[in-house]
């Protein structure tokens, strides 16, 4: 035990008894041990001379607010953009890990992705338009890695609206990046599948909660809130959903949360067989389900959150230009955008901020993902990413021509 777990106190006449031993290690002000632990004390001038000059060492324990991984404060610039791509090279480490030695260490894998979360945490605090950015715009990573982080991004940001502390956070956090790990062997094979789902994949779709969280506990996860959220996350309020077909209250809040960021995420991503749902279509969708599937009070929290356009997305402009959601404000109709094509068609050299809530910049439509150009995301936010407050004042923002 470190010097630093002690704490040295002076002894009182009253914890010393004659003939009886020492309960603790006795030293005097400069370290050096008097008298250790289990000695038998022999008469009152030890006892007199132990009161007046010794000390003895009090174990201090932790607070345990103190042992709980906290989000990661970076105080440097960072491109969140970079950040969030070497966080999925982690994730797919940790599914490696899991893939290759059924019985790792334990608590490697629970401290690995507890430091996935943390990070995650410290990303969407630094700015979370970018993070929000990250999940619409990435497209580099295997589906089985991006979608669990857009996950946890979205989840992030509603527990934090929600104020949910730490602990509780981190176990949901934890259950997003893992909630389908049982499905990654088929995942690839799946997403990349023209044809519609057969029984047997229905049954291993089905099976996939609760085989997720048996893998956990087998790799030695025993945060038992992360394994309930795993075995949860695809429960709908109206029992429509599996593996156990839960209804309302028997399903946890968290993993409500879990459900909705999971169903977004799942429409707004592209695949073989069709096109990604527009996201103002998939928040629609998740709107008219409210109350049914998914929880009403959530599910408007959510949308209020992501606005009607979220950062990432491309928008073509009253004045054609097309152009990236890259901030949120008060209006959920108009945010900041980045024009990246003229109306002529040609590329701006660098993206042109632009005030929606001007007529000739309001967003005219979303866009199909054939009208998107591929551009990297930094550009779009800049080495200095606007960050907006909860109320921010757009009435200075000069619109580049």
């Amino acid at each position: 035990m470190l010097l630093r777990d002690f704490e040295l106190s002076r002894i009182t006449p009253e914890l010393l008894k004659i003939e009886q031993p020492v309960p603790w290690p006795i030293y005097d002000e400069f370290g050096k041990l008097l008298m250790a632990k289990g000695a038998i004390l022999r008469s009152e001038r030890q006892k007199e001379i132990l009161t007046r000059v010794g000390l003895f060492a009090r174990e201090i324990q932790p607070d345990p607010e103190s042992l709980i991984p906290q989000p990661v404060r970076f105080r440097r610039k960072v491109n969140p953009f970079a950040e969030f791509d070497e966080l999925c090279l982690k994730l797919e480490e940790v599914f490696k890990l899991i893939e290759k030695d059924k019985t790792p260490n334990p608590g490697v894998v629970k401290k690995r992705v507890y430091d996935i979360a943390t990070h995650l945490q410290g990303l969407t605090e630094y700015d979370a338009d970018a993070l929000l950015g990250a999940v619409h715009l990435a497209d580099q990573f295997p589906y089985h890695v991006h979608h669990p982080m857009q996950i946890a991004v979205l989840s992030e940001l509603i527990l934090e609206r929600l104020q949910v502390e730490q602990e509780v956070r981190l176990s949901v956090l934890a259950a997003a990046l893992t909630c389908n790990l049982a499905m990654n062997p088929y995942q690839q094979r799946l997403h990349q599948q023209k044809q519609p789902l057969n029984d047997q994949q229905r049954k291993v779709i089905e099976k996939h909660p609760e085989q997720s969280r048996q893998k956990l506990e087998e790799v030695g996860v025993d945060d038992q809130l992360w394994l309930e959220l795993v075995a949860q996350h695809h429960e709908k309020l109206d029992g429509t959903g599996y593996p156990r077909g839960l209804k309302d209250e028997d399903i946890r809040r968290e993993a409500r949360v879990l459900a909705l960021a999971d169903v977004y995420t799942a429409m707004v991503t592209p695949r073989p067989y069709r096109n990604p749902i527009k996201h103002k279509d998939s928040l629609k969708d998740i709107f008219t389900q409210r109350g049914s599937k998914f929880d009403s009070k959530l599910t408007l929290l959510f949308l209020n959150e992501l606005g009607l356009y979220p950062p990432g997305v491309y928008v073509k402009l009253n004045n054609g230009e097309l152009a990236v959601v890259v901030g949120r404000t008060p209006d959920p109709k108009s945010p900041l955008v980045a024009s990246v094509k003229k109306p002529s068609g040609d590329l701006f050299l660098s993206p042109r901020r632009r005030n929606t809530g001007s007529q000739n910049f309001a967003i005219k439509s979303a866009c199909n993902v054939n009208e998107r150009i591929k551009i990297n995301p930094a550009t779009l936010w800049g080495i200095d990413a606007i960050r907006l407050s909860t109320s921010p004042d757009l009435s200075g923002v000069t619109d580049l021509i």
